[in-house]
């Protein structure tokens, strides 16, 4: 792929798993999808967005008939890319892509959604290069806003409360929280509490509470008899094999052998 894409994709009640040599932006547009990365799972749903970097591998699953998404392929050699990087001051690889994560999208981003949407559908299906090159460039720049170094700068003197974090989180496992949730119990906005995790943590949020799902299950596991299914049940996943799999991931072993 030589130049980046913006695009529609109905994914309907498909399933699979990906890996591109590429990033990606997945924009929930309609119904819901499932979205599970190495050490995160979550839902796609109308004004979340997956963050996907390259070379991560995700599963995917539609769940309704009308699941589709709003994509942006960036392509690693695009010069139009790397002028974006230079008048934002930024490297899109070094912050929007660090790691993956699924947020929900602000109050001034939801409209651009709709504004791309309505430029897609005069698009007809055919990819129009000076579309295309404005739908990439208004969501790039917009979320380097969000992601970029500055906002690391705004947050060196915070800390988290991570006693509270961590209670909210640990009575939240069966229905792990949102990014947005977790930045309401911590009193500042979800971009703002992004950075302090990436500060304080050492890792995304969602990342963090997937580390404290695995503790438990670790717990479960080890100081109990209860079954794979109702402790999968327990920190939040809907079946016992998506939860060996993020176990798996996560301890480099399967809950069976962990038991043993």
């Amino acid at each position: 792929m030589n130049i980046s894409k913006a695009r529609r994709n109905l994914i309907a009640r498909q399933s699979g798993e990906h890996c591109h040599d590429y990033p990606q932006l997945l924009f929930g547009l309609h119904g819901q999808m499932a979205c599970e990365f190495v050490g995160e799972t979550g839902e796609l749903s109308s004004g979340n967005l997956a963050i996907v970097p390259s070379n991560e591998a995700h599963l995917f699953s539609g769940l309704s008939d009308d699941s589709e998404l709003f994509v942006i392929d960036l392509a690693p050699l695009d010069p139009f890319i790397n002028a974006l990087e230079i008048a934002c001051q930024t490297s899109f690889k070094e912050t929007l892509f660090q790691q993956p994560d699924i947020i929900s999208l602000n109050d001034e981003m939801l409209p651009l959604l709709d504004f791309a949407v309505g430029q897609l559908a005069r698009d007809k299906g055919q990819l129009n290069p000076q579309i295309n090159c404005q739908l990439v460039s208004l969501f790039m720049t917009q979320l380097s806003q969000l992601y970029g170094s500055r906002l690391t700068n705004n947050v060196l003197c915070q800390r988290l409360d991570m006693l509270l974090l961590n209670r909210f989180i640990d009575r939240r496992l069966f229905e792990p929280p949102s990014n947005l949730e977790l930045a309401d119990i911590m009193h500042v906005s979800e971009s703002h509490f992004y950075a302090l995790c990436q500060q304080q943590i050492g890792m995304a949020p969602q990342q963090y509470v997937m580390s404290r799902r695995m503790a438990k299950a670790q717990f479960l596991l080890t100081q109990s008899r209860m079954p794979l299914a109702s402790i999968a049940t327990e920190i939040g996943f809907s079946d016992a094999s998506s939860f060996s799999r993020a176990y798996k991931n996560h301890y480099q072993k399967t809950p069976g052998s962990n038991r043993r």
